[in-house]
């Protein structure tokens, strides 16, 4: 079942299904629409995702799966849905909106930025904190927006920053307790914010700063 007028606070029940054809999803279409369960699929036809789309969608207990045609993800598109598994935001993306995925905290997999994303939004990722594994930073990106990682305690491998990157914002890693190796800032970065790095307490190898 899906919902033609969740906006109004109609939504269906069990598994969301986006129709074949859809090439863009509105704002606000599925806000708080928690009684959707399962995974969800988005067509192969979206290019976007609308700001608050799935808000608060918490029935979503399954995988979510974006598909290769979508451009752009709006802020808080995703925000407080219940998905489990890895996060995999596809390569023909290019903007990823503030609050994107904030809240995501059932993820249980990895997350993959690819290299087509050149922007992003404070606190994309800000509470997934069931994300666990390696973070490779993309080097199409050249900021690191404030919030973006905050509180993703759930990382268990190395953290990457390339050489692209000039800035790294407020709180960007707190609490991101689960890194482990050395953590090596770039000669690229020029400045880092208050808190980027507090309580990373993981990593186990060298810290390099250099005369940037």
């Amino acid at each position: 079942l899906y919902s033609l007028k969740s906006k109004s606070g109609r939504c269906g029940v069990g598994q969301l299904i986006i129709p074949e054809g859809t090439t863009s999803i509105d704002d606000l279409k599925y806000y708080k629409c928690n009684e959707f369960t399962g995974s969800l699929e988005i067509p192969n036809t979206v290019t976007k995702v609308g700001d608050y789309a799935f808000f608060y969608c918490l029935g979503l207990n399954g995988t979510l799966t974006l598909p290769e045609s979508l451009i752009s993800i709006r802020s808080f598109s995703f925000s407080y849905c219940g998905f489990t598994g890895s996060l995999i935001i596809p390569n023909s993306v290019t903007t990823i909106d503030s609050q994107a995925f904030c809240a995501c905290n059932k993820f249980t997999g990895s997350l993959v930025i690819p290299e087509s994303v050149t922007t992003i939004g404070e606190g994309i990722f800000q509470y997934c904190y069931g994300l666990t594994g390696t973070l490779t930073i993309p080097s199409s990106l050249t900021d690191i927006k404030p919030f973006t990682f905050s509180e993703c305690t759930g990382f268990t491998g190395s953290l990457t920053i390339p050489n692209t990157v000039t800035q790294i914002g407020e709180s960007a890693f707190y609490i991101c307790k689960g890194f482990t190796g050395s953590l090596l800032i770039p000669d690229s970065v020029t400045s880092i914010g208050i808190n980027a790095f507090s309580f990373c307490t993981g990593f186990t190898g060298q810290l390099t700063l250099t005369e940037s």
